[in-house]
């Protein structure tokens, strides 16, 4: 009889603590060593009882970049349809019989079934996704989509799902094509709330988005736009009492700029006109000096100066209390400005003429990170933002730069990529000088490159418009949702701002900023909220069934060992 409740109890537990792991196919391409094919894999998510943590059990193993692949699409996913990920920790199992190649491809998948598993959703595994998960919850393009299809085709799935500007392998074939070819139905798609309502059939997040500036954000740009403007103001009043006379081509652009700055300033977007009033005082101050003919050793002069200039400013924001998420922008952003500054102080072997315009622009950069500090004085949510937590926050967003310039890098040459990797090479310096906040910023700019590289190669110029769209939108909602959080991120807004001002003049450029505005407005993904109390103890739904399923339990064998006893 005591072997029967024994066998009970295991039983009963067994029943309680049991659950199928939630289950989705991914494809990949894995490599032969001749070529590379499409392959499948599968990917498995276990729910735990925990406080979020993550851990990723592969075979055959990969890379460490899946590793961080991983941990940022749960974030991200339980960020972009607020899950309560905390009452869990996640279990994820991929399982292949080929050598998969590491990267972030699988994101969108690991995005999707997260979501599927925390709010425990119906849904198909007959459909795969391909394709990274990028800040706003925006599906990256991937390589060697053909492959992946026909691998899903070879294992009975019914639908694929992959990026939109997917390279099918030549410019003549779409999707309607690869469809009839392979008899499997193909689907484009932008952003996660997309891949959910194909595999779930659940429109979780579409829905109108509205958002206010924030007011006091408002009135310290405005104030920054009055600054940096009224500053051309400056410079041109000095170059009339110089008597120096501006060619007709310099004196148009000039105009022409304060024309868009004062547009900008009309619409409320003072962002942008502090920007082209920006551009306008490097062309003056240059203008200036080249008709003054400032020689070199002048110039160097002028240089050594503000270099002590830096250093003092530089000592006054590490003064800063870094608090909030718009403390840590202020921080970043000042920090870029005076780091750029530095390099162009650095600079050797420059001719009178590179010497004129390397002064003008250090000198006007710096001015813009002094206007810059303004923001410290804004209030918001406290975020825990130590040294520590700001290394972490540097080092994922290096992995995913990496991730991205090494993703491009299959469809383009080094050359193109330049830029890209010198901005992650600066990063790097940066966490070795122990600036993770200088880090964070460069690594963010790493990333939203690649991005936008990435995501313009197999846009066709009818995709680019609708692609925009669908990037500003997911901007809208990011910023929407952080500042109902509390948390309005100045830079994501800012770029937001400016992308809007290019699109009818410079689409490229306006989906380089809106990737900008993604990256800066999702900071909060990295960082822990700072605890108001020393300590505390969460009880999680969870935590209370199993504590109901215990003393259920505890009941039955309670009752059990009395009838026993009665027996005997």
């Amino acid at each position: 009889m005591k072997k029967w409740v024994l066998l009970f109890v295991i039983l009963c537990s067994s029943f309680v603590l049991a659950e199928d792991p939630y289950h989705l196919k991914i494809l990949a391409v894995s490599d032969n060593g001749v070529n590379m094919t499409g392959s499948d894999a599968d990917l498995f998510l276990e729910l735990k009882s925990g406080t979020g943590r993550v851990f990723i059990d592969t075979f055959p193993l990969t890379k460490m970049d899946t590793q961080i692949s991983t941990r940022f699409a749960k974030e991200l996913a339980c960020k972009h349809f607020k899950l309560d990920c905390d009452r869990y920790d996640f279990i994820f199992t991929i399982k292949s019989n080929s050598n998969i190649i590491g990267g972030p491809s699988a994101g969108a998948a690991i995005a999707a079934l997260t979501t599927i598993a925390v709010l425990d959703l119906d849904y198909d595994e007959s459909v795969a996704i391909t394709g990274t998960i990028n800040s706003g919850g925006i599906v990256g393009t991937v390589g060697g989509v053909k492959e992946k299809i026909e691998a899903g085709k070879n294992v009975g799935l019914t639908k694929v799902l992959v990026p939109i500007g997917s390279d099918y392998g030549d410019n003549e074939t779409n999707v309607t094509d690869l469809e009839k070819e392979l008899g499997i139905e193909i689907f484009e798609v932008v952003e996660l709330d997309d891949v959910l309502l194909h595999i779930t059939g659940k429109d979780l997040n579409h829905r109108d988005i509205s958002f206010e500036i924030d007011e006091s954000y408002e009135n310290i740009m405005k104030e920054l736009h009055n600054v940096l403007c009224k500053r051309s103001d400056t410079i041109q009043n000095q170059i009339i009492k110089e008597k120096i006379h501006l060619n007709s081509n310099t004196t148009s652009d000039i105009r022409r700029q304060m024309g868009r700055a004062k547009n900008a300033s009309e619409m409320g977007d003072y962002y942008s006109s502090a920007s082209f009033c920006f551009g306008n005082n490097i062309r003056l101050r240059r203008e200036f000096y080249d008709e003054k003919n400032l020689s070199l050793p002048k110039s160097r002069l002028k240089l050594r100066e503000l270099s002590e200039q830096v250093s003092k400013l530089e000592e006054d924001v590490n003064d800063e209390i870094i608090e909030t998420i718009s403390d840590l922008q202020t921080y970043m952003v000042v920090k870029e400005r005076m780091n750029d500054v530095k390099q162009q102080i650095d600079k050797k072997n420059l001719t009178a003429e590179e010497g004129r315009a390397t002064l003008a622009y250090a000198e006007e950069r710096f001015f813009s990170a002094v206007s810059w500090k303004k923001f410290f004085s804004m209030e918001g949510k406290k975020y825990d933002l130590n040294y520590d937590t700001l290394r972490n926050g540097c080092l994922a967003k290096l992995s995913e730069a990496e991730q991205r310039r090494q993703h491009a890098s299959f469809f383009l040459s080094p050359h193109y990529l330049n830029g890209i990797q010198e901005k992650i090479d600066q990063a790097e310096k940066a966490l070795a000088d122990e600036e993770p906040a200088l880090c964070l910023i460069m690594a963010s700019q790493a990333k939203g490159d690649a991005n936008a590289i990435l995501s313009s190669l197999g846009l066709k110029d009818d995709d680019v418009e609708f692609f925009i769209n669908a990037k500003r939108n997911a901007a809208e909602r990011v910023i929407a949702e952080n500042s109902a959080d509390g948390v309005f991120p100045i830079l994501g807004f800012s770029y937001y701002q400016y992308a809007n001002t290019l699109r009818d003049t410079d689409k490229f450029t306006s989906l380089l900023y809106l990737e900008y505005a993604l990256e800066m407005s999702e900071l909060t993904i990295y960082f822990p909220e700072k605890e108001l109390l020393p300590f505390s103890v969460r009880v999680t739904d969870r935590d209370l069934y199993l504590l109901g399923i215990g003393l259920l339990l505890g009941i039955v064998l309670g009752l059990l060992f009395g009838v026993l006893r009665k027996t005997k």
